[in-house]
């Protein structure tokens, strides 16, 4: 997957977001079921980003329902393994900062009209990080290290393979 190409034209980058959509509706699913912390969990779900920038794309909620979805994702079956997993994802929200400027840019969006996922928390960005690696720290151990590490490769592997698999 190219960035470049996939923020060239409105339908590409369309495209690009219900990739993104389809790998964290069904990493949000998976992971919050072992999540050490449901609220800290779910204030970072990007689901619903994403969802506000389709719909502002000119998807309708039912079309949105139905779209692929991530499959398969890595065994969360422990609270290490989501924070593992959470490295990647929080990490690419760091990313999404560099990509909306780009977005704004080339085609116009920001965070109302199809841009919300990439903006991310906004200028709260370093504080949510900062946050996470604390919550990481804490939860690190010679007993979890070996976990973390292993579903953030995994993490890593399944998202770049489910964004760059042919849709």
């Amino acid at each position: 997957m190219e960035l470049g190409r996939c923020i060239a034209s409105r339908d590409a980058y369309r495209s690009l977001l219900i990739r993104f959509y389809g790998f964290h509706s069904a990493w949000e699913r998976s992971a919050a079921a072992a999540a050490p912390d449901r609220t800290f969990f779910e204030s970072r779900c990007k689901t619903r980003l994403l969802v506000r920038d389709l719909v502002a794309l000119g998807l309708g909620e039912n079309e949105i329902i139905r779209l692929p979805q991530c499959d398969p994702l890595m065994p969360l079956s422990s609270s290490a393994a989501v924070l593992g997993s959470m490295y990647v994802v929080e990490g690419s929200t760091l990313g999404g900062a560099i990509i909306a400027r780009q977005v704004e840019r080339n085609l116009g969006f920001d965070g109302q009209t199809g841009c919300a996922y990439f903006r991310g928390y906004g200028r709260d960005s370093a504080v949510m990080w900062k946050q996470f690696g604390a919550m990481l720290l804490e939860a690190s151990s010679p007993e979890t290290e070996v976990v973390i590490v292993a579903a953030a490769q995994e993490t890593f592997r399944v998202m770049h393979d489910w964004l760059c698999e042919a849709p």
